[in-house]
């Protein structure tokens, strides 16, 4: 019998008909454990000062979604996205399963069984239990990693243990997300090893004191953001000692917590994996949301003054250059991404790698309706989560505008391309991080940056159109692509483009943008 995934899928190759329960076991705890652990990184990074009514909604919608599951389970009923998902799995296993066979049916059943076992989680995650070990428990089938060596009986050491953490994660996390957890382990490497990483990495585990904890935040909250980038050269020590005589501004609360939550799941990952006896010092040390200046979230929605001041800046009605666009003059860059991409985010909530990723072919009618499908369909493009890949309708002023116009001007019969290839790719990756950091200053150039402003900012607005609009939180999170409690996850969501369209039209956007006004300054 087939003891791991690859033998099992081997044997599907071979032609089997059936799997039994156990092999079916294999596929159902690796598609839980992938889920999961997805949900549980976007909790990571965007939970932040909830209210107690939003972990009930959404702890309510998880316990909802789990019994449609399981009635599902109870009356074979293999719904469109189920279906879809065992096709996904075929396709990138590379097996040869008819849709109408009894094995494609039990592949049907594993992903339910999946889905079950992630909405368990979801409860638990939704409720603010980022650090409980069953989230860690999801029977894993990815290769045995060596565990670390011990630098003595019993004790472990952060440069071997961190390696082996890195190595068993790195095929789950995006490269951006992997890079961002490598760098906060690294930097208290540098702390605790008193400004040399190696010396550091020698430090067992164990020897980590709730005082090292405190003096760690400490240093964080003297730290200014990007030190890294300001002072290449300098350790986080001499940075932060530094720090008070220059004016840049410091890691944020939310930031700090992420650090510390950084090293907490390490931790809480060693006790399982490598069977570390010690404490967790930096459980529930994270910076709490009383400290911080404001109970909203990190970043705001935009408001209304700033939605309007923005949109009649110099690059939508006049800039001198694409380079001094924030100046006034007479160039309106119309076939540039930085005049599209606010629009967009405005309009419809997505990301800015959703939008600048997009190619010509992502643009289509359905239905007689405009969308933007968002999707991995190029190697260059990266989607936050499975839940991201979704259709979106193109609301009538982006079309007014010459959305539609800009694409077929740029269809080209002989080649796929971008919808905005000016924007190149970063270092990193992504054609995002550039981006973010040009309208970042853009922002701040036409008074519109805050502290908690953000392109991020555009989806807080669109939630907020949403709810005004009289619309379910449901819709709005399964508009913008999110996969916490109160979203319509892959499974549950079912919206048709005609009702998203639907909802899309009833926001008033009009209140912040003039599009009439606006299109004449084209012409």
């Amino acid at each position: 019998m087939a003891t791991n995934l690859d033998e099992l899928f081997q044997l599907i190759r071979q032609g089997t008909d059936l799997i039994s329960p156990e092999q079916l076991s294999l596929i159902v705890n690796e598609l839980h454990r992938t889920k999961t652990k997805t949900l549980l990184v976007e909790a990571l990074e965007e939970f932040q000062d909830r209210t107690e009514e939003e972990v009930e909604w959404e702890s309510f919608r998880a316990r909802e979604f789990k019994k449609e599951v399981e009635n599902d389970l109870r009356v074979s009923h293999y719904g469109a996205d189920i279906k879809a998902e065992v096709r996904n799995l075929i396709n990138e296993r590379d097996l040869d399963v008819s849709p109408d066979s009894p094995l494609f049916k039990q592949l049907c059943r594993a992903v339910l069984q999946a889905w079950v076992l992630h909405y368990e989680d979801a409860a638990l995650i939704v409720k603010g239990h980022l650090d409980d070990p069953r989230l860690y428990d999801t029977g894993s089938n990815i290769e045995e990693i060596k565990a670390p060596k011990a630098s003595g009986k019993g004790v472990l050491i952060f440069k071997d243990s961190i390696e082996t953490y890195l190595a068993e994660y790195k095929r789950n996390w995006t490269d951006k997300h992997f890079s961002s957890q490598q760098a906060k382990l690294n930097h208290f490497l540098d702390f605790i090893g008193e400004g040399d990483r190696n010396k550091g990495e020698q430090v067992a585990l164990q020897d980590v004191s709730s005082s090292d904890v405190r003096s760690y935040k400490e240093l964080l909250q003297r730290t200014p953001s990007n030190a890294s980038k300001r002072h290449p050269d300098k350790s986080v020590i001499e940075v932060a000692e530094t720090a008070d005589s220059d004016r840049n501004p410091r890691l944020s609360a939310t930031s700090i917590t992420k650090y510390i939550q950084c090293l907490s799941s390490f931790y809480t990952w060693a006790m399982k994996e490598l069977d570390f006896e010690g404490k967790n010092p930096f459980l529930g040390r994270g910076v709490s949301s009383t400290s911080a200046t404001s109970k909203r979230a990190e970043r705001n929605p935009f408001s209304r003054q700033q939605l309007k001041t923005l949109f009649s800046s110099p690059i939508f009605y006049g800039c001198q250059s694409l380079a001094t666009c924030y100046k006034e003059g007479d160039l309106i860059p119309h076939d540039s991404h930085k005049y599209w991409v606010p629009l967009i985010g405005f309009y419809s909530g997505m990301r800015q790698q959703e939008i600048l990723q997009l190619y010509l072919e992502d643009i289509y009618e359905n239905a007689g309706i405009w969308v933007m499908d968002i999707n991995e369909n190029h190697p260059d493009k990266k989607l936050k989560t499975p839940q991201s890949k979704r259709v979106v309708p193109i609301h009538r002023d982006l079309i007014t505008l010459g959305l539609i116009d800009l694409k077929n001007q740029r269809s080209l019969p002989e080649e796929s391309q971008r919808l905005f290839s000016d924007a190149l790719m970063s270092s990193d990756g992504t054609y995002s991080s550039t981006f973010s950091k040009w309208f970042s200053r853009y922002l701040k150039n036409v008074d519109v940056k805050t502290e908690k402003t953000s392109f991020h900012s555009f989806r807080h607005n669109i939630k907020d159109l949403f709810r005004n609009a009289g619309e379910s939180d449901e819709i709005s999170e399964s508009f913008v692509g999110r996969t916490t409690g109160t979203t319509g996850e892959r499974y549950g969501s079912g919206y048709r483009i005609e009702r998203l369209d639907t909802a899309l039209h009833q926001l008033q956007f009009d209140e912040f943008i003039d599009v009439q006004r606006l299109k004449s300054r084209q012409q």
